[in-house]
């Protein structure tokens, strides 16, 4: 039985583009962690210690709903992520409130 030869390839769709990399998730992941990191240290920085985190937290949130939307790839990535700089920046927060 003899079914020919495979059909041509499909030249790609007008409109349509291949997801977009892992790139943003990557980067909110380490700007994350480094949120969580930053708070734990065991010197106080003459008290700016408290202060550090916020700006990693709050970029790496950015990138991290940046991530989530639209058309791309490691999406539960992008979502871990969210999670990580969510709890960095209330780590940040709580010890900024303690600190008052």
């Amino acid at each position: 039985m003899s079914y020919g030869p495979p059909p041509p390839p499909q030249p790609p769709q007008p409109g349509s583009h291949p997801p977009l990399g892992p790139g943003l998730a990557i980067a909110a992941l380490i700007l994350g962690l480094l949120a969580c990191t930053f708070p734990l240290l065991p010197f106080n920085l003459d008290r700016w210690r408290q202060f550090v985190a916020f700006p990693p937290a709050v970029g790496g949130l950015v990138l991290a709903i940046g991530a989530c939307t639209g058309h791309r790839r490691a999406k539960p990535l992008a979502v871990i992520a969210v999670v990580v700089c969510v709890l960095g920046l209330g780590m940040t927060v709580f010890m900024v409130a303690g600190r008052a």
